[in-house]
């Protein structure tokens, strides 16, 4: 070693130090393959205080991507590449090392330094970087050319460079003009790409793992040859189950068959064709029951592979989940590929057409998110049937338990959103869910299809499955509930209690079913609310006045709570104050002591304070029309309209709220339900004609109550032309 430190002082690599320096290194002595040291510096504590030189690498895959139609190649190494660069004089003081012969410092950029592959590939871009047909990743330059002459003019000005820079090549390395190089761990040819046999061999001569690590060495050696692979998720999932941190290392003759198998089928790796810029792209993206599967296509040739297995959360995901997750998967794995391209994209599940032409917010929150992460790319999904999609389908069925590798933001939603579907429900109904859902066959019987997946045709299927058929894309499994899209699917033993709850506000039929459709799903749900509805007592007693009305007309506000009615009404000796907006509908119900001005305006204020200030109110004219409400009013900047006596119908609104509120109250009153859930149901029930409540409207959300729901039926959302849809109605 001191032999080695003394010829790195001749060539001015390093020098001796006397003088006190900040920093002091330790020495790393590494020996090269042809016996002799290399000197590197272990500078651990030094790189937490060096400012990281961000300059980006190339991938073995990008360079390869440009080799196109290239058929003779030449392969350079920068000799001794790191040490052709100087340091300033404060920088070598810093890469101080000791040894046993006292302390030198580097004059050129040593080995250790976290910037220094970074540093070192700047100057080679700045070097050789424009010249076409020259291609480098840290010390190792690739020249392709398609002729001998375009080769020849290439290495000119590659050789004019070096000599200007005083760069030097290592000429052991050099593989010249030749049509098959090795270079980064490929064999390089006119046709393709294959996998360098030294690695392949390095890998099928390792002898059988004895522990987790070796294990782990061995298919970190494979995963870089993975792409030629069609099965690797497949063939490594054996060998990876013994990689979980609950399983119990035995090696046993299963995981030998897994890893023979494995290398078997490095040792008959297809050739791989070059990506061409100018040719289009397809990606054949498909998922099964356990994994996800992509190859990318150039004229019907494979450019790339790509498989991985899902993980437990995502086989339990609805298929029309899968399906566009395996997409993503393939967008985000070919990435450099098809980035600002436009890409074909091969699904065989036909229902991803149609998801993809609807507006983003109608979609499920999941397939949102998706989605969303897709925006980016320019992607025609287009249906091709699976028997036209082997490729792409042999690689999602082959990924049994192999586990993602590519995780990030949308594989762990938990972490990322805050929410998973069964955040909204509290603990005790989850519980009880959970607990109906496993006594429930049916809905047993529907986990294991979304586990398993779902046959091609109808017949196929038990007889009890057939009414989930329509939605089966939609049906996944999250926290142990059965969902459909973002409605909860209720056990059977769960239903009656939810019909209950869904018919607090004794509302008539139509309007408790567009509350239960918003986040609740069983079939024959609509027959079982007619039939509770039909032997309601409370309501056939109501039944005249449930009966429908002509529809007051009246004009419509542009905004929410901008125009409000008023009115005061009795139930059991108790006076109540009653606002409701003309435009959401949504009512405000407050007990008054007293019908004077000044408790009127009192318990207004507060109102307002949580809504904002109406524009107008409209109410009739005791206590409204009074000399202090008058002042109110104009302090508060609200416009008084009165209604008429002789006609009812310019307060319409306010007297048909009044209805609503006062015989919904009156049933609470006798069946001893709390008054104000019964509030809470009506301002959450869609409003005749919408799809939207007066809580969606006004607050763009859904109010959380008794009633099971999904986190994402509770997500906020601004419904969309409300005024125009509402004087539609009235048209």
């Amino acid at each position: 070693m001191k032999e080695t430190l003394q010829d790195l002082v001749c060539r001015s690599v390093i020098s001796p130090v006397t003088e006190t320096t900040e920093w002091v290194n330790s020495l790393a002595i590494t020996e090269k393959k042809n016996g002799s040291l290399r000197v590197c510096l272990d500078p651990r504590d030094l790189n937490k205080a060096i400012k990281r030189q961000h300059h980006s690498i190339p991938t073995p895959d990008e360079v390869c991507s440009n080799l196109a139609g290239k058929s003779i190649f030449t392969i350079l190494d920068e000799k001794d590449g790191y040490w052709q660069i100087k340091l300033d004089e404060p920088s070598s003081k810093l890469c101080t090392f000791n040894s046993p012969w006292g302390r030198y410092c580097f004059r050129r950029l040593p080995f250790g330094i976290r910037s220094a592959s970074e540093v070192f590939q700047q100057k080679n871009c700045e070097t050789f970087g424009d010249i076409q047909g020259v291609h480098i990743i840290a010390d190792d330059m690739i020249i392709a050319a398609s002729s001998e002459q375009e080769h020849d003019e290439i290495l000119d000005k590659v050789m004019e460079r070096a000599k200007a820079a005083k760069m030097r090549f290592n000429g052991e390395k050099i593989q010249f003009k030749v049509k098959t190089v090795k270079y980064m761990g490929h064999i390089i040819t006119p046709e393709g790409l294959r996998p360098d046999e030294a690695k392949v061999k390095a890998i099928t001569d390792m002898p059988p793992p004895e522990d987790k690590q070796a294990l782990q060495r061995l298919l970190g050696m494979t995963k870089y040859l993975a792409q030629y692979i069609p099965k690797e998720a497949s063939l490594t999932a054996p060998l990876r189950q013994l990689l979980r941190k609950d399983a119990v290392w035995q090696w046993n003759p299963h995981h030998s068959t897994a890893s023979e198998n494995l290398k078997s089928a490095l040792t008959k790796a297809p050739v791989l064709r070059f990506y061409d810029h100018k040719k289009p792209l397809t990606i054949q993206a498909d998922s099964s029951k356990d994994g996800l599967g992509a190859c990318l296509l150039q004229e019907g040739h494979p450019v790339c592979y790509a498989s991985r297995a899902l993980t437990d959360t995502e086989q339990r995901y609805a298929q029309i989940e899968k399906e566009l997750l395996a997409i993503l998967f393939a967008a985000r794995k070919f990435h450099q590929y098809r980035y600002g391209r436009t890409v074909m994209v091969q699904s065989d599940h036909k229902p991803l057409e149609n998801i993809m032409q609807k507006q983003l917010c109608k979609a499920p929150a999941r397939l949102q998110r998706m989605l969303l992460q897709l925006q980016k790319y320019e992607l025609n999904i287009a249906y091709t049937p699976g028997k036209h999609m082997h490729i792409a389908d042999m690689l999602s069925r082959a990924t049994v338990g192999s586990e993602a590798d590519d995780s990030g933001d949308l594989y762990d939603e938990k972490v990322v959103h805050g929410l998973e579907a069964t955040d909204a429900l509290s603990p005790q109904t989850l519980q009880q869910l959970k607990e109906a859902t496993v006594a429930d066959q049916v809905l047993q019987d529907l986990c294991e299809k979304v586990e398993t997946g779902w046959p091609q045709r109808r017949r196929s299927v038990n007889s009890n499955l057939h009414s989930y058929w329509p939605m089966r894309h939609k049906i996944s499994v999250q926290n142990g509930i059965v969902m459909a899209g973002d409605k909860i699917i209720i056990p059977h033993s769960f239903r009656k209690a939810i019909l209950e709850k869904l018919h607090i506000a004794h509302q008539g039929m139509q309007r408790t079913k567009a509350k239960a459709r918003k986040s609740l799903y069983w079939p024959g749900m609509a027959q079982d609310i007619e039939m509770m509805v039909e032997k309601c007592a409370p309501c056939q007693q109501l039944q005249p006045w449930q009966q429908k009305e002509p529809l007051i007309t009246h004009d419509v506000p542009e905004l929410p709570w901008m125009k409000v009615g008023a009115d005061i009404f009795e139930l059991r000796g108790q006076s109540y104050l009653l606002l409701v907006d003309y435009l959401t509908k949504y009512p405000e119900v407050l007990n008054i002591p007293d019908k004077s001005a000044h408790t009127v305006i009192q318990k207004m204020k507060s109102v307002f304070a949580r809504h904002g200030i109406p524009k107008e109110l409209v109410s009739d004219n005791v206590p409204f029309a009074s000399y202090e409400m008058q002042a109110f009013a104009a302090l508060w900047d609200v416009k008084l309209t009165f209604s008429s006596p002789g006609y009812p119908q310019s307060n319409g609104l306010a007297e048909r709220a009044i209805k609503t509120v006062k015989h919904a109250l009156k049933k609470a009153l006798q069946t001893g339900t709390d008054p104000h859930l019964v509030l809470l149901s009506l301002r959450n029930t869609p409003v005749t004609g919408l799809n939207e409540s007066p809580a969606q409207m006004l607050m763009g959300r859904v109010l959380r109550s008794t009633i099971p729901c999904s986190s994402a039926v509770l997500q906020q959302s601004t419904p969309q032309h409300i005024h125009k849809r509402l004087v539609d109605l009235q048209s």
